[in-house]
C-alpha cells in the first residue's frame, strides 16, 4: 500500500509527536526453552512528566542504561491492573526522588523464561489470552501492546500508549524455522534483520511454521491450499472494500494471517495486531479446517470484526474510560453491518437474537455513568453485546447514513480525550438538532432502555 498514507494515519492515531519512537537492538529466543533475551534501545522519547514504561512481568530487568552506555539508571516499578494486567510499570525517579525523569533515549536489557506448554493433557482448561507470551512447543506468540515484550511507553495523564514504534531489530533463534515481526516480511531461517520506518505494534511470531504468500498477503502456519488462499483473500478484499466505502476512509496494508495453537485446552479466539490477524485454536488444519466447515459463515463475522479493528485501534486509538468500549463495540457494530450485507441477513439475525437473549435480566450501567475503565461490570457483555446492540437501536432513530457519518467523525475529529463529551459532541455535529440530541442522550446514553427483537 501507500506507505506514506499509512505513516500519516498512525501518527494521527498516536497524537503525532514530531518523530515516532524507534526501537533498536537484538532479541534472542529459544522456542524449546521458552526464553527471551533482549538488549534494546528506545529513542525519540517525547517529554512526558507522568509516565510508565510497561515491560512484561515475566521479564527480569538487568538494567535501564543511558544513551552513551556509561551508567545505569535507578528505576522503580509499580503494578496496577487498571493500566496493565500483564506488566509492571517502570519509571526513573529524579534526583529528589519525588518526581519522574525521562531521557530522550533509554537502553534496556532483560531476560525471561516462560513455561513451554505442549502437552495438552497437563494444560489448564483456560489460561491463554491475547496478552500472554505463549510458547506451545512449536512457536512463540506474543502481541505487542498488551504483552509488552518490548518497552511500551504510557502517558498517564493523556491516557496514550505508545506501542506503535519504528524499529531496527535483529532476531536470533537457534531452534526456529521461521521468524515474523509485525510490519516486516517473515523470514525463513534462524535469524533475521527486521526494519520498519512505519510505526507499528510489534506482534512477534517465531518457531516452526510455513510461510505462504498470495495476492500480496502472507499466510503463516494457516494450512491453506493455494486455491483456499485466493478464495479467502477475495473474501477479505470484499470486506475491506465495504468498510472503505461506508466510512469513506481508505483501508491499510495487506493483512498477514497467522494460525497457532493455544497453551490451554479450551481457549479459542481471534485477535488483531495490525496488520496481523491471529487465529488461536486447536484445529490441526488451522484456518483450512474453519474455511472447509460447511457452516463456515459463523467464522466470517469474527474476521469482519478483526478487520474492523484497523479503524478502531490503528487508524485511531481511543482513550479515557470509554476508550476500550468504543473500540470494541463499534468494531462489532460495523462488522454486524457487513455481516447483514455481505454474509447473510440470516446470519446477522441469528447473531443479534443471541445478543438480545444474553441481555435478558442483565444488570447494566448507562454509558453516561461509566467513570472508570473497570466500571462496566461484565466487560464482555457490555463491549460485545450491550453497546453494539445499543448502536443498532440508535440507528433505527437517526438512520443508517447518519450512523456512518457519526462513526467517520469518531475516527477523524481531533480530540485529546475520546471520552463521553467527545462521543456526544460528534453525534451532535452529525444531527445538528439539539432537541433530538437531548432525547437520544436521555434514552440511549443516560439510561438502559428495554430491548426487543426488532432489528
Amino acid at each position: 500500500m501507500k506507505n506514506t498514507l499509512f505513516f500519516i494515519l498512525v501518527l494521527f492515531s498516536t497524537s503525532a509527536f514530531a518523530e515516532p519512537l524507534k526501537l533498536s537492538g537484538t532479541l534472542i529466543l529459544s522456542i524449546e526453552k521458552g526464553t527471551i533475551e533482549a538488549e534494546l534501545k528506545l529513542s525519540n522519547i517525547p517529554k512526558i512528566k507522568n509516565y510508565y514504561i510497561f515491560i512484561n512481568s515475566g521479564l527480569n530487568i538487568e538494567y535501564f542504561r543511558d544513551k552513551d552506555d556509561s551508567f545505569n539508571y535507578a528505576f522503580r516499578k509499580k503494578y496496577n491492573e487498571e493500566y496493565s494486567y500483564e506488566s509492571f510499570g517502570y519509571y526513573l525517579p529524579d534526583n529528589s526522588g519525588k518526581e519522574k525523569f525521562l531521557p530522550k533515549s533509554l537502553s534496556f536489557k532483560y531476560t525471561g523464561k516462560f513455561p513451554v506448554i505442549s502437552d495438552m493433557d497437563k494444560a489448564s482448561q483456560h489460561g491463554d489470552w491475547k496478552g500472554n507470551i505463549a510458547f506451545n512447543g512449536k512457536t512463540l506468540r506474543s502481541d505487542g501492546m498488551q504483552a509488552s515484550w518490548y518497552p511500551v511507553l504510557y502517558d498517564i495523564d493523556k491516557d496514550v500508549r505508545f506501542d506503535s514504534v519504528t524499529y531496527d531489530i535483529e532476531v536470533k533463534c537457534t531452534d526456529c524455522k521461521s521468524i515474523y515481526l509485525n510490519g516486516s516480511s517473515p523470514v525463513s531461517g534462524k535469524a533475521g534483520k527486521f526494519i520498519s520506518e512505519n510505526p507499528v505494534e510489534l506482534m512477534l511470531f517465531a518457531g516452526d511454521f510455513e510461510i505462504e504468500k498470495s495476492n500480496g498477503s502472507y499466510f503463516l502456519n494457516t494450512g491453506l491450499s493455494n486455491e483456499q488462499m485466493v478464495d479467502f483473500g477475495n473474501v477479505i478484499s470484499s470486506f475491506e472494500k465495504f468498510y472503505q466505502e461506508k466510512l469513506n476512509l481508505p483501508y491499510g496494508d495487506s493483512v498477514v494471517f497467522i494460525h497457532t495453537t493455544p497453551i490451554s485446552k479450551n481457549n479459542s479466539w481471534l485477535f488483531v495486531a495490525y496488520p496481523s490477524i491471529v487465529n488461536v485454536g486447536h484445529p490441526e488444519g488451522g484456518l483450512s479446517d474453519l474455511i472447509n466447515d460447511e457452516k463456515s459463515n459463523w467464522f466470517k463475522p469474527f474476521i469482519a470484526h478483526e478487520l474492523a479493528h484497523y479503524y478502531f485501534g490503528t487508524y485511531r486509538k481511543f482513550n479515557s474510560e470509554l476508550g476500550d468500549m468504543l473500540s470494541e463495540s463499534f468494531s462489532e457494530y460495523i462488522s454486524l453491518k457487513l455481516t447483514k450485507e455481505l454474509i447473510g441477513e440470516d446470519v446477522f439475525n441469528n447473531i443479534v437474537d443471541n445478543k438480545l437473549k444474553e441481555l435478558i435480566n442483565a444488570k447494566l450501567i448507562p454509558i453516561s455513568e461509566i467513570k472508570s475503565s473497570s466500571g462496566y461490570g461484565d466487560r464482555n457483555l457490555y463491549f460485545y453485546t450491550y453497546a453494539p446492540t445499543n448502536w443498532i437501536k440508535l440507528e433505527h432513530v437517526i438512520g443508517e447514513e447518519n450512523m456512518w457519518r457519526w462513526i467517520n467523525k469518531l475516527l477523524t475529529v481531533e480530540s485529546e480525550f475520546t471520552d463521553y463529551d467527545f462521543l456526544i459532541k460528534t453525534l451532535g455535529d452529525v444531527l445538528n438538532d439539539r432537541a433530538l440530541l437531548e432525547v437520544i442522550e436521555s434514552n440511549y446514553f443516560s439510561k438502559i432502555t428495554p430491548f426487543d427483537s426488532n432489528h
